[in-house]
């Protein structure tokens, strides 16, 4: 085979190739993007608006600059974006687990002075 023959079969290989690899880009970057949806609406769902608005918001924000990218660089936003939204989730569901909590040892604080009450109104009826 001929240099200029080799050639052009390397180049067709190339051009045959090449759609394949932007199919790749084009469903990977649509699968990053779905993930990156996933991830926000459950960082809401979470109570990110409340507790993680900054970090909630920055994922919007890559999600939309990624709808609007192709390729690569769609991928990489909306990978931006699954992460800031799944920081906001986690920051989310930490401060309502401390929310909880506290509620939880007002009730107790509320319950023991409940008892002494009741404990001292027992024993004044007593005496």
């Amino acid at each position: 085979m001929s240099q200029a023959a080799g050639l052009i079969v390397v180049l067709l290989i190339a051009l045959v190739a090449a759609p394949g690899c932007a199919t790749r880009s084009k469903v990977s970057a649509s699968n990053e993007i779905a993930t990156a949806r996933f991830a926000i609406r459950d960082a809401r769902a979470s109570g990110a608006e409340t507790y993680a608005f900054e970090s909630l918001q920055q994922a919007d924000e890559f999600l939309a600059e990624a709808q609007n990218l192709r390729g690569q660089e769609a991928e990489r936003m909306a990978e931006k974006a699954t992460a800031y939204a799944q920081l906001a989730a986690t920051v989310a569901q930490r401060e309502s687990a401390r929310k909880q909590l506290r509620d939880a040892e007002r009730m107790e604080q509320e319950a023991e002075a409940l008892r002494l009450r009741t404990t001292t109104a027992v024993e004044e009826r007593i005496q």
